[in-house]
């Protein structure tokens, strides 16, 4: 071999290995990328399962909000309830004591010394269930 073809087979044989180099760093660095791109698919991953987590954390939170909330609305309007029914009886029976007073003004002395009570206590105070705990003075009338 003539000493052209020596330089050119070594200088061909440089260039491959420089080439065969390249491609090793090349390779290295598709390596390293993908390796770095599959951490940061995971990474996301993670993080989108964790704010799905906070999420539902938060719409269970609320949820909570709302049954408390609710729990407390119906507790008051039970309250209302009670109330309104108390202060109808309430009302009902201040109306039929005023009719039971406005007999007893209209009683004559002598009525009233004969144990004659108006007609209005017996026809509507005793008459009434709710009325009751007056029953015992019903006999003493």
């Amino acid at each position: 071999m003539t000493n052209d073809l020596k330089k050119e087979l070594e200088a061909t044989k440089s260039g491959l290995k420089k080439a065969k180099s390249d491609i090793k760093l090349v390779e290295d660095k598709l390596d390293y990328c993908q390796d770095r791109l599959l951490d940061i698919r995971n990474e996301k991953d993670n993080l989108q399962k964790k704010i799905n987590d906070y999420e539902f954390l938060d719409i269970d939170t609320k949820l909570e909000e709302i049954a408390i909330l609710k729990n407390d609305f119906l507790k008051q309007k039970h309250r209302l309830k009670i109330t309104k029914e108390l202060l109808d009886d309430s009302r009902e029976e201040i109306i039929l004591l005023k009719e039971i007073i406005e007999g007893f003004k209209n009683l004559s002395n002598i009525d009233f010394i004969r144990n004659k009570y108006p007609e209005s206590l017996n026809q509507h105070y005793f008459k009434h269930e709710k009325y009751s705990k007056y029953e015992t003075y019903k006999d003493e009338l």
